[in-house]
């Protein structure tokens, strides 16, 4: 048996894990078959070096409305027929069957590979006792929702959760079982902000500091130069609002100090991927709809500078972003009213502040210093993964203090 430590952050877009210390990403996203696809040719060497790119699973688990056979994140991905990821604009996270199938198969696929480099071979069988921690959008967090998506994973009293899931591996199976004996639901945004106090600072120049962005702005404006010089803990002890851009949702976090006020935090869809569906079906109509895509379809053009519809994709993607940075802009703006102006700073995380850093920040520091606040923006190298490293803390040391790791 493994003993698992395992922090999750579900997605819209990736899926982000640490299983025993270990990170693995994936897209957030499944394929559902009707019978196994081709196995590629390959030693057992070649097909664990792979084996997250070729993940393709079987589960059987009461945690889902339909047990079945999947291809999982980028095997997934790779033919855009039939796969299926969040719905942004439906949200209801808590209720969906893919955070639990990206949690499953990415913690059997961890587990496996944790077994086979100790041991240079698979096991027939393998046996996980997993402790995790999550997070679910503000805008769907509750007492009750959390308490929903929990159950899902750990069962109850009387109908103990326990999730099978065969892994394939070339020509071979392992039959991994999972037993959750503690999970714990937060709401996203809100680890950021231990995230933000337990970031160490680099002792060299390669990184910047999570800072950094803070001191460049403030060290030489004239009223403002005393917050280049406030801490890491100080910011954190603070009043504060979290806007952590995402995919699907933009949370805002009202916090003292570490606390949510929960009445007062809140989500809005917004976010990189509506700007990407806006800026996909420009192009789709563009090419007289003679070609659907998807958004993961639609990134993977951004990201390809040799493909023949990238300048295209960009153009609209360009035009999506400022209007959708113009949106988030006016939801902060909302809601500093609706929380009284009880903040002290504005936080922005998430992979959407890379994305609409150009279009937002200036706007941003603009109203900050209209109403007498201040903006931590957070560099590039530390937003996507603030809240993923804000569980790890929550998870070692609120939640789960004594370990789990024999």
């Amino acid at each position: 048996m493994i003993i698992a430590s395992v922090k999750n952050d579900f997605g819209n877009s990736t899926n982000k894990m640490y299983f025993n210390g270990k990170k693995f990403v994936q897209p957030s996203t499944i394929k559902r078959l009707t019978e196994q696809p081709a196995i590629s040719e390959g030693s057992i060497e070649k097909h664990m070096a792979n084996l997250f790119d070729e993940l393709t699973v079987n589960i059987t688990s009461s945690a889902l409305k339909r047990s079945g056979f999947f291809t999982v994140g980028t095997r997934a991905n790779l033919n855009t027929d039939k796969t299926e990821n969040m719905n942004i604009k439906l949200g209801e996270k808590h209720k969906h069957d893919i955070p639990v199938i990206m949690n499953l198969s990415m913690s059997a696929a961890a587990g496996i590979l944790e077994y086979y480099e100790e041991h240079r071979e698979l096991p027939v069988t393998l046996s996980l006792s997993e402790k995790l921690t999550g997070a679910i959008p503000a805008s769907e967090w509750s007492p009750a929702n959390a308490m929903t998506m929990e159950k899902r994973f750990t069962g109850d009293a009387d109908a103990p959760g326990s999730h099978v899931v065969i892994v394939y591996i070339g020509s071979l199976l392992v039959t991994v079982t999972i037993q959750y004996v503690g999970v714990k639901i937060t709401q996203e945004g809100v680890p950021a902000i231990y995230a933000l106090r337990e970031t160490p600072v680099p002792k060299d120049h390669k990184k910047p500091g999570i800072l950094d962005k803070l001191i460049k702005l403030y060290k030489g404006k004239e009223g403002k130069k005393h917050l280049a010089v406030l801490t890491q803990n100080e910011i954190a002890s603070k009043r504060g609002l979290v806007i952590d851009i995402g995919s699907g949702t933009t949370e805002l976090i009202h916090l003292h100090g570490a606390n949510p006020i929960v009445d007062n935090c809140t989500g809005v869809q917004r976010g990189v991927g509506h700007a990407a569906e806006e800026a996909a079906k420009a192009l789709s109509n563009e090419l007289g709809g003679h070609l659907k895509i998807n958004r993961q379809r639609f990134d993977s053009i951004l990201l390809n500078n040799s493909d023949n519809l990238h300048d295209n994709a960009t153009n609209f993607m360009g035009e999506a972003k400022y209007r959708e940075a113009q949106r988030i802009l006016e939801d902060v703006k909302e809601r500093y009213t609706i929380i009284g102006g009880d903040a002290d700073f504005f936080m922005v995380i998430g992979g959407g502040s890379i994305s609409f850093e150009e279009d937002l920040y200036e706007d941003l520091v603009e109203f900050a210093d209209a109403v007498h606040c201040f903006v931590l923006w957070i560099p590039a190298e530390y937003a996507v993964d603030m809240n993923l490293n804000g569980l790890d803390v929550l998870h070692e040391k609120v939640f789960f203090p004594e370990g789990v790791r024999s």
